[in-house]
C-alpha cells in the first residue's frame, strides 16, 4: 500500500472520538473497526500503533459481538479468535499489538498512538507496575526514547529490574526445524500455553522444569 494512503488511514481511528464511536450502532461501529484493522495487514511494520488503538477500541465495545464466526455461525465470543479471522496467517503479529494494547488499559489513546513499538512492548511486560504504566513522565519517555534508553530510565526512576534481552539464534535445514517445532508445540500444550506456537515460551517452560529436576538430582 502507497505511503500516503497509509497516512491518511492511520489516522483514522483516533479522528473518532469514543464518544462518536459509541453514538453509532454498534454493527456499523465494529465494520469499522474491523475494515481498519484488515488493511492494517498491508504494511504491518508501520502501524503497530494503529493496531493497537483500534484493539483498544474494540475491546471497550466488545465489537466481535457483533459478527459471526463462520466456523460456528454464532458471533465470536473471545477477541482473539475475531482477530486471528481477520488476520489469518498473520495473526501472531496482531496478537502482539492486541495482548500490548490490553497490558496498558490506563494510557490514554492519543498517547497509546505514538508509543515507540519497542517501548510499548516493554512497558506491557508483566514485571513493570500499573504506577509506572501510570506515570506520564514515563509515558513521554516511552514516546521518545530508544530502548536502551526507556529500559535505563524504568530502572533508575521507578527503581525496576528490567535486562537488557538477549538473543538466542538457532538455524536447522527445513525438515530438522519442522521436527523441533512439533516437540514444542507438545510442549506448549503441557504447559497449558495459551499459544501452541509460542516456542519460545514452551522451550523456557522445558528448560526451567529440566533445570530444576536436574539440580534436585544432583542436590
Amino acid at each position: 500500500m502507497p505511503k500516503s494512503d497509509l497516512k491518511r488511514f492511520s489516522n483514522e481511528l483516533l479522528a473518532l472520538s469514543f464518544a462518536s464511536l459509541y453514538s453509532k450502532p454498534l454493527l456499523e461501529a465494529a465494520d469499522t473497526l474491523r475494515g481498519i484493522l484488515t488493511r492494517c495487514r498491508s504494511d504491518k511494520k508501520h502501524i503497530f500503533n494503529t493496531e493497537m488503538c483500534a484493539m483498544r477500541v474494540a475491546a471497550e465495545m466488545k465489537a466481535w459481538e457483533q459478527h459471526e464466526d463462520p466456523e460456528f455461525g454464532v458471533p465470536y465470543t473471545t477477541a482473539e479468535r475475531w482477530i486471528r479471522d481477520i488476520y489469518q496467517d498473520d495473526y501472531r503479529y496482531s496478537e502482539d499489538a492486541f495482548k500490548t494494547a490490553m497490558a496498558l488499559p490506563e494510557v490514554p489513546l492519543e498517547d497509546l498512538a505514538e508509543l515507540k513499538r519497542c517501548n510499548a512492548v516493554l512497558l506491557a511486560s508483566p514485571s513493570i507496575s500499573d504506577i509506572c504504566r501510570r506515570d506520564p513522565a514515563t509515558i513521554k519517555a516511552a514516546k521518545k526514547a530508544t530502548e536502551k534508553e526507556f529500559r535505563d530510565h524504568l530502572n533508575k526512576e521507578h527503581g525496576q529490574h528490567v535486562e537488557r534481552p538477549e538473543t538466542l539464534k538457532f538455524t536447522y535445514p527445513a525438515p530438522d526445524a519442522a521436527q523441533i517445532k512439533a516437540y514444542l508445540r507438545w510442549v506448549a500444550e503441557k504447559a497449558d500455553l495459551a499459544d501452541l506456537e509460542d516456542y519460545q515460551g514452551a522451550l523456557l517452560y522445558l528448560a526451567v522444569n529440566e533445570n530444576e529436576e536436574h539440580s534436585v538430582k544432583t542436590a
